[in-house]
């Protein structure tokens, strides 16, 4: 007894994944979304740190009070401190937000010129052509950067951190303003990274 088996077999193709089309890594996905919220958290230190320099700030005029002495001195010692760490805390914030942003923008830039040469150019036309419009994903980013420069440019800020303090009364004999005289801005380090 012979039977004919009428049977087809078919070798399965692999799917080559050049041809498939990637989403977008600006749109759609989370890496700027994740890239805005590890800046906002450095922003966050920052506000904090704003609001430590004006308690600080207000700490170190009442300690050293309006008549300046050997006691009020010392007493004045710990707020100014705190309030020149908390500067110095605000400018390697704002100089971290600046690098961070840089460094971000400057990924994203690579990766869509990489993905424009693989064949897909929606995310190197958006940072092109759509530069700064509410279309560009990055000025999120760009956004968060403003928003830590605004807080250096405080008035209050820059008033409270230039603000001289004299050490002993101006009206003394042998008041030397260079020996005499502090401020918090003086006291600091503008950081060497991310300006």
């Amino acid at each position: 007894m012979s039977r004919k088996l009428n049977t087809r077999l078919v070798k399965p193709m692999l799917e080559r994944l050049e041809d498939r089309l990637q989403p977008s890594v600006l749109l759609g996905g989370q890496v700027v979304p994740t890239m805005v919220n590890q800046v906002n958290t450095v922003l966050t230190d920052m506000q904090h740190a704003q609001v430590k320099l004006t308690t600080d700030y207000n700490a170190a005029v009442a300690a050293l009070g309006p008549n300046p002495n050997g006691d009020n001195v010392r007493q004045f010692v710990h707020p100014f401190g705190k309030a020149v760490a908390d500067y110095q805390q605000i400018l390697n914030d704002q100089a971290t937000i600046h690098l961070m942003v840089n460094t971000d923008n400057t990924f994203l830039q690579q990766v869509a010129l990489a993905e424009a040469m693989s064949g897909d150019p929606t995310d190197l036309l958006i940072l092109t052509f759509f530069r700064g419009s509410n279309f560009d994903p990055t000025t999120q980013l760009t956004n968060v950067q403003n928003q830590a420069d605004q807080i250096r440019q405080d008035t209050t800020l820059q008033n409270e951190v230039n603000h001289i303090f004299d050490l002993r009364n101006p009206a003394d004999p042998g008041f030397n303003a260079t020996r005499d005289q502090i401020s918090i801005a003086a006291e600091v380090n503008t950081p060497s990274f991310g300006q």
